[in-house]
């Protein structure tokens, strides 16, 4: 029988998974479970990751692993490319796995108001593309 992997191995396997999937330039990944979110930007230029100014690798591992805990969630990878476009990849996590989402549930995720249901206008600039799997080991 396999060994149940602890949240912060989850959240530091789920980390590197995305720097490595995210490629070059800016990013912005956010983890949500319920109201725990763990916010990190960083930047990766060929095989490094530099996350953003004061920030710790530990600290990040353990606010996402808090997050993690909460069951399942989602996990949202913002990338800015070109002047004034942002590319939005997004997965949803349950126990070990990472479910990729699909540009229209991405789609339908954020253009509706969370707490009304209502329908939200597109922000400018943004796009939706279907997100890569994450091999989470």
């Amino acid at each position: 029988m396999k060994a149940p992997t602890l949240p912060t191995q989850r959240a530091e396997n789920l980390l590197y998974a995305l720097f490595d999937a995210a490629g070059d330039g800016c990013h912005v990944m956010t983890a949500s479970a319920g109201v725990s979110t763990a916010v990190v930007p960083f930047h990766n230029t060929g095989d490094r990751t530099y996350l953003g100014q004061g920030i710790e690798l530990a600290d990040v591992v353990e606010a996402t692993s808090l997050t993690l805990v909460g069951g399942p969630c989602g996990i949202v990878l913002r990338t800015n490319e070109e002047e004034g476009t942002s590319r939005v990849w997004g997965w949803r996590l349950d126990g070990d796995a990472a479910t990729p989402l699909t540009t229209g549930e991405l789609c339908r995720v954020y253009s509706t108001d969370w707490l009304t249901g209502a329908p939200l206008p597109q922000e400018p600039g943004l796009y939706y593309d279907d997100a890569p799997h994450l091999p989470l080991i």
